[in-house]
């Protein structure tokens, strides 16, 4: 296990950013297609899809995933029982939601084929492969949906740009594929006994996570619901491009969660906590830093009316920090068996990021988008600040502190480089170059603090403290 740290981490580096780089050339192509209030529409269906899936899932994955770390050798049996009651679940919602579109909405068979993504999204195996070793099979089966879901609508864009019917089949078919390759993907896991208990049903853990998740896709739907659609498309390009800047520490969290729980079992899980404490912030602080220069002509990518959507995006940038950094905290108190901080800690600022907006009603539209962004920018601060207290406060003090001189200089450094006078440039490369400076300023740091000298030995740390050395 001890080099398995960095070709996950190269898996997931390449494959998943891959993948988002496909979905995000997807949702531009949209945008230009289909204007602000068409791509608000679009982006309202695929977070009710993404509702009823989390819904169905009520929070289940991260139980499964400390399950498997204490039962590897039952892993097929605890995902196989974890995939048949969302599906069940999210079958029963999506009958709901069906009847509900073909009773009060215009167009019904739109929400149909929205609702209908439930049922692959029963066999989403983020989380629980990687508790099993298997995080690399199930990246590069995403990663293959991801190229035919930009190829189809590169195809529909050519043949048919009107029809949102047919852009809710094509992300539903790409969906299907994957569901069809994670069922060979379940067949594969070990099967040695089976588990002594499932870890299903009505939990504190999976009400906390089933807020935080259902408030983290579902502010676009209630924004498009509360103050139309034109509100909700300036707000989802802040949210899609605020999601692929944050993209490496997402997958971060993805590789170090199995990290924690196992450091719990038979590593040191203080040491384990500091690392990824360090890491999350080595990859949000400046990438965040210099998404704040260029986020106007990032949102402009999708055409020149989504520029006004560039302070969302900087509010949803610091509260990236913040939720990720909240997102470290959280899984530490999951390994301890710490479940009632860990659900008060995500679901108490999801409950105060909904009355935020629904105090919305009466808000023109793109004021709605920046006192969403508010809203969720502060149940960011609070969901960090309250996990952060949950935990032992000499542990996060100190493993805090250690971590913010070297990411606080590359996100001054990332943001300066980005900030230099490219005026010579004709417009079209004035983005590129922009970003490629503050990679570059990044980078330098990057490797001058962290990497040389020690860069064959990246992850033998975190898997030593873990334990997966033993």
């Amino acid at each position: 296990m001890k080099h398995s740290v960095r070709s996950t981490l190269l898996c997931l580096g390449a494959g998943v950013i891959l993948q988002r780089v496909l979905q995000l050339l997807a949702f531009v192509i949209v945008g230009r297609t289909l204007g602000v209030a068409g791509l608000g529409i679009y982006a309202e269906g695929m977070a009710v899809a993404a509702m009823l899936a989390v819904l169905a899932g009520a929070g289940v994955r991260n139980l499964v995933a400390r399950a498997i770390s204490k039962q590897p050798k039952a892993a097929r049996a605890l995902i196989a029982h974890a995939v048949r009651m969302r599906l069940l679940f999210g079958l029963m919602l999506a009958t709901l939601a069906i009847a509900t579109g073909f009773a009060t909405s215009v167009r019904p068979w739109f929400w149909l084929l929205c609702a209908l993504h439930v049922v692959p999204a029963a066999f989403d195996l983020k989380n629980l492969v990687d508790a099993a070793g298997r995080t690399r099979s199930e990246v590069l089966l995403d990663s293959a949906a991801a190229v035919l879901q930009l190829g189809l609508i590169g195809i529909w864009t050519l043949l048919d740009n009107q029809h949102l019917e047919v852009l809710a089949g094509i992300s539903l078919a790409c969906r299907c594929v994957y569901a069809t390759g994670a069922m060979l993907q379940i067949r594969r896991l070990p099967l040695e006994h089976e588990p002594e208990q499932q870890p299903l049903g009505i939990t504190a853990v999976g009400a906390g996570q089933t807020a935080h998740e259902l408030l983290a896709i579902g502010d676009i739907a209630l924004i498009a619901l509360m103050c139309g659609d034109i509100a909700a498309g300036y707000y989802a390009v802040a949210v899609r491009f605020a999601a692929a800047a944050l993209l490496p520490s997402t997958q971060l969290a993805r590789l170090l969660l199995p990290h924690l729980l196992h450091a719990e079992q038979k590593g040191d899980s203080k040491k384990t906590f500091g690392t990824a404490m360090r890491a999350t912030l080595w990859l949000t602080a400046p990438i965040c830093a210099g998404g704040l220069v260029v986020a106007d002509s990032l949102c402009a990518l999708s055409g020149p009316e989504f520029a006004m959507s560039g302070h969302v995006l900087r509010l949803l940038l610091f509260a990236g920090i913040c939720q990720h950094v909240g997102w470290q905290c959280s899984h530490s108190l999951l390994a301890s068996q710490r479940d009632r901080s860990y659900a008060h800690g995500l679901g108490w600022p999801a409950v105060f990021q909904a009355c935020a907006l629904l105090a919305l009603v009466a808000t023109p539209n793109m004021e709605a988008a920046m006192l969403a962004t508010l809203a969720a920018t502060a149940a960011a601060v609070a969901q960090g600040l309250y996990l952060v207290n949950g935990l032992s406060a000499l542990q996060v003090s100190h493993a805090f502190l250690r971590s913010l001189g070297g990411p606080l200089l590359a996100a001054v450094a990332t943001a300066s480089a980005a900030s230099l006078p490219v005026d010579w440039l004709a417009p079209q490369w004035q983005l590129p170059a922009r970003i490629c400076f503050g990679a570059a300023g990044y980078g330098i740091v990057l490797w001058l603090l962290e990497l040389r000298g020690r860069f064959t030995q990246v992850g033998n740390g975190l898997a030593t403290a873990s334990g997966f050395n033993d």
